[in-house]
């Protein structure tokens, strides 16, 4: 397959953007990380045709996320090698595990942990986890510390104190409950990254439009 690097270019300067963040996060050298996100342009030429017809704006936009999708797989599969193991043992947190988790966390009953009923909602433990569920707590309060102030009250307000969204907003001084919960979800986000980030999802190639007939 012949590579189209003039068209490639023109997107170099998301390529920049997405390896300084990931460069910064793990301490990857940054060229690796560039190289790996080259690869996906070349791996993805049908996804990229069909975002390249939608517009500068939203093409940029889905490439931006499927880039960042990218750097994080590949800097994961960088962390396992280096560190000797294997991918499979990487542990990812949902958001329902770290709600599930945070009460307890935040009041200090971390070896309480193996009392919890998380619902069924996390695969099994990882081996690199060894099933702790008290290194899990453990890991979540050193994130939650790592957020900013007002992350921090408000999900101190939400887990710890137990208040709805409506007294949370109240509290907050934001405009409405939809707007208190939007706050909350962010911040369990930001609590997961700052802990090992979400599961890269597989990004597959579209496939190819079918050609006319010819006449």
């Amino acid at each position: 397959m012949k590579i189209d690097w003039d068209r490639i270019k023109r997107w170099d300067y998301i390529v920049d953007s997405v390896a300084s963040e990931y460069h910064l996060k793990f301490k990857i050298d940054i060229k690796d990380i560039q190289q790996s996100l080259y690869e996906w342009f070349v791996e993805h030429p049908n996804k990229l045709n069909t975002w390249e017809a939608i517009g500068e704006k939203d093409a940029k936009n889905l490439i931006y996320r499927s880039l960042r999708n990218q750097a994080l797989d590949y800097c994961q599969k960088w962390k396992a090698k280096s560190g000797g193991y294997e991918t499979s043992d990487l542990f990812f947190y949902q958001a329902d595990m770290i709600e599930a988790l945070l009460p307890s966390v935040l009041r200090g009953e971390i070896n309480t942990g193996h009392k919890l009923d998380l619902g069924g909602s996390a695969r099994a433990s990882a081996p690199s986890e060894g099933g702790n569920m008290m290194a899990m707590m453990i890991e979540i309060d050193a994130g939650f510390w790592k957020l900013n102030k007002e992350d921090r009250h408000l999900l101190f307000l939400r887990y710890e104190d137990a208040l709805d969204f409506t007294t949370i907003a109240s509290d907050l001084g934001l405009p409405s409950e939809d707007t208190a919960r939007m706050r909350n979800k962010r911040a369990i986000r930001k609590l997961i990254n700052k802990i090992g980030g979400f599961r890269p999802y597989r990004d597959e190639d579209l496939p190819e439009e079918p050609q006319p007939p010819v006449e």
